[in-house]
């Protein structure tokens, strides 16, 4: 378009920077050089030309810019906006349905629905979950989501929930569920979502929640109780409606910090005559005394233990021995409380090894074993796991002068929770329901058994793996083979070139050569293995081995090839934490690259965050402008009824929000930089020529060394002898 054009259309600065942009890009700017189109609208038509999609499907300023954008997204992923592109069907909705399509699924005929319950059906069908039943019933958005993870955890949820559930109610069912506890003791619509929480908390922590399951008390209340049983205390003194939750919250703070002060050592307890009674041990016991030869009778006994109030565990056969006898000067013992008895804590007993050591250990010739390591803990069907012994009740103890001493309750411990397993009736014992692969969270108080699927071997014959447990190949992995596993895979034999996948672990017990062939070894966890040859590998946590030969390894975590034989040489290595390593490079002087801390992986993530923030501020720009614009022309009574302005003002909210939410990333970018400055190369032998470092952003060709420890300064990297 000429000049003259542009200037006869009357556009706004953002209009004519939008053509701008087109004109600069080489797209046809005359399909939306147009007075009637938002700058922001136009935006969204000059990202379509630029991605060759048919704009004229959405050029249309009856659409606004987030329609326009699903329409142009849907576009773009080759699927058939027919099914949602109206100018009627707001832009939530669209997504949703644009979302569903991308997956295969057609949500269009439920158009009609709120776009946040559409999402959750949208979510439930990708899981191959029904959740139909529910959505007719008109249970809103947020009961849906909760009853959506039930299911997904396949739990009978039906026989407890209820439409007047708020969706955290249902939350707290499902959760207990989880927790094999009993929620009927809750699953009432009379109590609040707080009020079933401290009762489900209760419950896992196996306490005596009848003390306190009552609606009439309010969540704040119960939270008070529930941790004074926790705590073992007696709570009868303060678990009663009358008590407001901040009065229950002193009584039990006392209650589990006070000593009772029995006065002091040694105090005097009382004195008749000649004859005095001292109260010992901080009231535990007491002793008469009177000068030598004075005559003990019972009524000055007794007179001076009145007058000391010495009223519990009176030893009379001591007293009855000394009545009508001269003194002889010696303290007598004429009483002895009783010491309160603490109950003891409940503890587990467990019938596996609830922490296998998973460490190779270093031979005589300097090589690590990998073969010999317990690296798993495995479970037969059936098999008693693990024991609960209840807390005991503690014992109440008096001092002679009868003041109460209460025993303190032993504490519970929370239910055991997991999955693969099966607990008694009276929740004591606990018995696997499969056989497989068992681990023990003590953090987090977890047992779960996950099922293995053992082969002999994998390779092109026996077809490709993609299994939702563990993985373990008892012999190797051939050539051009395939494993995909959601837990871990362990391999006893040799790996040639493969593609091996795992959410977890992979443990390759006699390593692998990918000569021959492309290979990736790729692990949510750590990798471990004898050796590693001509391979790519990637773990988020680490990898460890004997040594690793013209290999491309990414870790976020450490590598460590600290062994006697530890040697890295050859490839790309690029680690975010530390690598600790024996022998770097060869007399040879192969070329090594190291890259250490900062890389080309982090620096695209910054980059997007920043490409982002640069977008969402432009497109504030514009409709601040544009908002602007209509407060210029328009009196608040007329522009508060035009839809347009309102939907500018709801995209302003949108925008800005986002724009917090990718202020906070890009903080949390800065916290990971943070933490990568201080990543370092140990190398604890021989460094060698050939091996190009780089240590966040600082370059160096390495010079023969012995024994170093290389680190990034802000100008550049320091060796220094170890």
């Amino acid at each position: 378009m000429t000049k003259e054009e542009l200037e006869a259309l009357d556009l706004t600065d953002d209009q004519l920077a939008e053509i701008q942009l087109g004109m600069d890009e080489g797209v046809d700017v005359s399909l939306y050089a147009r007075k009637d189109l938002l700058a922001i609208q136009m935006r969204q038509v000059r990202l379509g030309l630029m991605s060759g999609v048919t704009v004229s499907r959405y050029n249309d300023p009856a659409y606004d810019w987030f329609q326009m954008e699903e329409i142009r997204e849907g576009l773009e992923n080759h699927i058939n906006v027919d099914k949602y592109a109206s100018p009627k069907v707001p832009y939530m909705k669209m997504r949703q349905i644009r979302k569903g399509l991308m997956k295969g699924i057609d949500l269009s005929d439920q158009i009609g629905q709120k776009a946040d319950v559409l999402r959750q059906i949208r979510k439930a069908l990708v899981m191959g979950i029904d959740i139909s039943k529910y959505v007719s019933e008109g249970y809103n958005a947020g009961q849906l989501e909760e009853i959506r993870r039930a299911l997904k955890r396949e739990l009978p949820i039906d026989d407890y929930i209820q439409i007047e559930f708020r969706g955290s109610s249902i939350k707290e069912i499902y959760v207990g569920m989880e927790h094999g506890i009993d929620v009927s003791v809750y699953a009432d619509v009379d109590y609040s979502w707080r009020q079933m929480r401290e009762i489900r908390l209760g419950l896992e922590h196996q306490l005596d929640v009848s003390l306190y399951n009552n609606v009439f008390y309010d969540w704040r209340q119960m939270h008070q109780i529930r941790l004074g049983l926790q705590s073992g205390l007696d709570v009868s003194s303060f678990a009663k409606l009358s008590f407001t939750y901040r009065e229950m919250k002193h009584r039990r703070e006392y209650l589990e910090s006070a000593s009772i002060n029995l006065g002091e050592e040694g105090a005097q307890g009382g004195a008749v005559g000649d004859i005095n009674i001292a109260i010992l041990d901080y009231g535990m016991k007491a002793v008469m005394t009177c000068p030598e030869g004075t005559k003990f009778t019972k009524q000055a006994i007794k007179d001076a233990m009145d007058n000391a109030n010495i009223v519990y565990g009176i030893l009379q056969k001591n007293i009855n021995r000394v009545v009508g006898t001269a003194s002889k000067g010696k303290e007598i013992v004429i009483a002895e409380g009783k010491e309160p008895v603490e109950g003891k804590d409940g503890y587990y007993e467990f019938f596996f090894d609830t922490n296998p050591t998973r460490e190779p250990k270093e031979l005589d010739d300097g090589f690590l074993d990998f073969v010999n390591v317990d690296w798993y803990e495995t479970v037969k069907k059936e098999q008693l796991l693990a024991v609960y012994h209840p807390a005991t009740k503690g014992e109440d103890g008096e001092s002679v002068t009868g003041v109460k001493l209460p025993g303190r309750n032993g504490a519970e411990l929370k239910v055991l929770t997991g999955k693969g397993f099966t607990k008694s009736e009276d929740g004591n014992e606990y018995t696997a329901d499969i056989a497989g692969i068992i681990e023990y969270d003590e953090k987090r108080e977890t047992i779960n058994i996950s099922e293995s699927l053992e082969v002999d071997e994998v390779s092109n014959v026996t077809g490709a793996i993609d299994f939702e447990g563990n993985v373990h190949v008892k012999k190797g992995i051939g050539v051009g083979s395939r494993i995909k596993a959601g837990g871990d895979v362990m391999v006893d034999g040799f790996v040639e070139a493969c593609f091996i996948e795992a959410g977890g672990d992979i443990i390759l017990k006699n390593g692998a050569n990918g000569k021959g062939g492309q290979s990736l070894i790729k692990a949510g966890g750590e990798i471990k293995g004898r050796f590693f040859e001509n391979i790519t590998l990637e773990a988020d946590v680490g990898i460890q081995a004997n040594y690793c030969l013209h290999c491309d390894i990414y870790t976020k975590g450490t590598l460590d090839l600290s062994s006697r034989k530890g040697l890295l040489l050859g490839g790309k290595t690029v680690v975010e934490s530390k690598i600790n390593v024996n022998n770097m490079g060869n007399r040879l002087g192969t070329p090594t690259i190291v890259v250490v801390g900062m890389n080309d992986r982090v620096r695209e993530i910054g980059k997007k965050i920043q490409t982002d923030i640069k977008s969402v501020r432009g497109e504030l720009k514009i409709l601040t402008n544009a908002k602007n614009q209509f407060d210029e022309v328009y009196a608040p009574e007329e522009r508060f009824n035009l839809e347009i302005y309102l939907k500018i003002e709801n995209a302003i909210y949108t925008k800005e929000k986002q724009m917090s939410e990718l202020k906070e990333r890009r903080q949390e970018y800065v916290e990971k930089i943070k933490d990568l400055m201080d990543a370092k190369v140990n190398v604890r032998n021989h460094l060698y020529e050939g091996v190009k470092f780089e240590i966040n952003g600082k370059f160096w060709k390495a010079e023969k060394q012995y024994n170093v420890t290389l680190t990034g300064s802000s100008s550049n990297i320091v060796i220094s002898q170890n």
